[in-house]
């Protein structure tokens, strides 16, 4: 597999809640802007149940679908079967000849990005295999719209739980504390960037 740094990007509510079994719990539009500003010319690496839940590729990077189903396939998409054939070949796409599209500082970020869902976003930190973590928090209770919505609480989806020993907070592309975005859509927002401490990376099992 080729060298180069990983990112996973998401984004989650006041107490961590990323989704509902696919789905999510928000609306947010300078958050898709700011995904999409992050991610551009680069490959994005998803689970099958996240690929669905977005309907097909995203304009202008790489799809990368990890499935075990083996005939299982998608128009616009690169399927592997593991993490790290899919890493591989995010990797590859990456590699090949091209500008990076992005402005300012989003061009000093990965090019490689984990986009989830849940549990592969998970299994990407368990292998330590990710530099960087690109976090929006989103100014809301998810949990409470969700209950309000009826749904049934299993179906939440909670974003990793970070070590403190592994994660360094205050990455380039952070809001100063306490400083909130301007809301959009359902909520005000913010960015938190976390850098891998020194010492704490491994390879992808």
């Amino acid at each position: 597999m080729s060298g180069g740094a990983v990112g996973a990007i998401w984004a989650q509510d006041r107490y961590g809640i990323i989704g509902a079994d696919g789905g999510m719990l928000w609306r947010v539009p300078a958050d898709f802007r700011h995904f999409r500003a992050a991610t551009l010319g680069g490959a994005v690496v998803m689970g099958r149940t996240t690929w669905e839940s977005i309907g097909g590729a995203l304009a202008g990077r790489t799809s990368i679908v990890l499935t075990r189903r083996p005939d299982w396939a998608a128009q616009d998409a690169v399927v592997a079967r593991d993490l790290r054939a899919g890493l591989a070949a995010a990797h590859d796409a990456v590699d090949a000849p091209g500008e990076d599209p992005r402005e300012g500082i989003y061009r000093t970020l990965p090019r490689v990005w984990v986009i989830g869902g849940g549990s592969v976003y998970a299994q990407a930190l368990a292998a330590d295999c990710v530099d960087e973590l690109l976090v929006s928090v989103i100014d809301l209770d998810a949990g409470a719209r969700a209950a309000a919505a009826g749904m049934d609480p299993g179906l939440l989806v909670h974003a990793p739980a970070l070590d403190p020993s592994q994660w360094s907070p205050g990455g380039p592309c952070t809001d100063p504390p306490g400083q909130w975005r301007p809301a959009s859509g359902d909520a005000t927002w913010r960015v938190e960037h976390y850098l891998r401490r020194p010492g704490n990376h491994g390879p992808v099992s």
